[in-house]
């Protein structure tokens, strides 16, 4: 019989075995308390008698019959399960702790199909009682659906001996491999030979002052992951869909942006050229979100969803801080430390790298030196900690441009020198990196 067909009362039965084996087998007692929290059981009486069983459990006490009878007792409510007789016919259940991986496992599951369908129900009164349009429902169902961890009662938990295991298979792997990029390649040959390519389970952080070429920089890696075949996912919340493509096919045309913005000037070998490169773009596998104040929450949702029906490889936010927080708090500071966290945690699930573009604060326009540091990202929090790797673009010519030398930068407005100041790297080197922004065709590359 499956799970999802359990009869009320086969669960009932299961629940009891379950409490019967913990109040007679110490040695089930851990797989038991790591598998199950006293909301997963469906009678309010074994709810009771597991709340009394975790308290012992959580202070090194011994769990017997007449411990669980007096712990309940401390709490007022023996005499409403049935007294310690009920404690007693509940443990003449016990025959054996064998099955436990399963009895576990059957409560978790009828546990998590219950909170799936309250979440369902929550979702349709308030479809019904607040005339919730169709959108906000699916945002409000994904919502809901997240605080469901099929995961949460697997043992995650590995000896030393199975991880050297892997390690060594692993490496055994990669000898055999013709290329020594074991992650995404950037294309960059510097960055790819610190990171060996951008790992699985990596939370990227790229932050530059606006109009330095974040954007551009973002475009560039999924180009060049979408290009070596990996699906990749691009989550723009402050530019449209059509600005990206637009973007892309700059890159890969080589025509300038302005012709392509305005539709004025183009050759007739342009557009020959224009229409060839359409073709290579529209057969890459990017997949572009342009939802304007995504939730963390719908951007987990739907790298689920990409990763599952296109095997998604790498992710790009574009960018932090206009992700919209559910919680509403008035402390921004501290959203966007929970929203880093979340990025960090999806990308650990998922096993692949995602890239977070961020500001940065404007105290670093007050510095002489303004290249940045790890204390200019904005917001900051706890994204030194949860981000495995810190990049900063600084151009020179940003800043003269800005001070109005423009005769002077016009040749360097072409083609820009750029450092890619790598700040933290949780598996590598740190340093500065110098590559070259093209900044007609929004085309990052090596230098020399």
């Amino acid at each position: 019989m499956s799970r999802k067909d359990m009869s009320e009362n086969n669960l009932h039965s299961v629940e009891k075995m379950v409490l019967a084996i913990a109040m007679h087998s110490p040695n089930a007692l851990p797989d038991i308390m790591t598998g199950l929290v006293a909301d997963d059981f469906l009678d309010s009486t074994h709810k009771i008698i597991f709340q009394g069983i975790i308290e012992l459990h959580s202070q090194s006490k011994e769990v017997t019959i007449s411990s669980v009878a007096n712990q309940i007792e401390k709490k007022g409510n023996l005499e409403s399960i049935g007294g310690i007789q009920r404690l007693q016919d509940i443990a003449l259940d016990f025959f054996s702790d064998e099955g436990i991986e399963n009895f576990i496992e059957d409560i978790f599951y009828a546990s998590s199909s219950r909170k799936f369908d309250a979440a369902l129900r929550r979702v349709q009164n308030l479809r019904r009682e607040e005339q919730m349009d169709i959108e906000s429902s699916i945002n409000e169902i994904q919502k809901e659906l997240l605080k469901i961890d099929l995961n949460a009662q697997k043992n995650d938990v590995q000896s030393i001996h199975a991880s050297t295991e892997s390690l060594i298979k692993k490496i055994q792997e990669l000898e055999k491999r013709s290329e020594t990029l074991t992650g995404i390649p950037t294309d960059l040959f510097e960055l790819d030979e610190i990171t060996s390519g951008l790992q699985e389970g990596d939370l990227i952080i790229l932050a530059a002052r606006p109009s330095m070429g974040k954007t551009a920089f973002a475009l560039n890696l999924a180009y060049n992951a979408a290009r070596h075949k990996n699906g990749v996912a691009v989550f723009s919340l402050e530019m449209p869909a059509e600005q990206l493509t637009q973007r892309i096919m700059t890159m890969v045309s080589k025509i300038d942006s302005k012709k392509l913005r305005t539709g004025k000037n183009i050759s007739k070998a342009e557009w020959s050229n224009l229409l060839a490169s359409k073709e290579i773009v529209s057969q890459l596998p990017i997949y572009i979100d342009d939802t304007p104040g995504i939730t963390v929450q719908q951007i987990q949702s739907k790298l689920y969803k990409l990763k599952r029906d296109h095997d998604v490889k790498f992710c790009v936010v574009d960018y932090l801080q206009l992700i919209s927080s559910t919680n509403g708090s008035a402390d921004r500071q501290n959203e966007i430390s929970n929203i880093s966290r979340q990025l960090k945690r999806v990308a650990r699930e998922l096993r692949i790298p995602i890239v977070c573009l961020s500001q940065l604060s404007r105290s670093v326009e007050k510095r002489e030196d303004k290249r940045p540091i790890m204390s200019d990202l904005r917001d900051s929090g706890a994204i030194e900690q949860d981000a495995d790797i810190i990049m900063f673009l600084y151009r020179d010519d940003y800043y003269k441009h800005k001070d109005g030398n423009e005769e002077e930068n016009k040749i360097v407005d072409q083609v820009s020198a750029t450092d890619l100041i790598l700040s933290k790297h949780r598996n590598g080197a740190t340093g500065t990196i110098n590559i070259l922004f093209d900044k007609s065709h929004g085309k990052f590359m090596d230098k020399g």
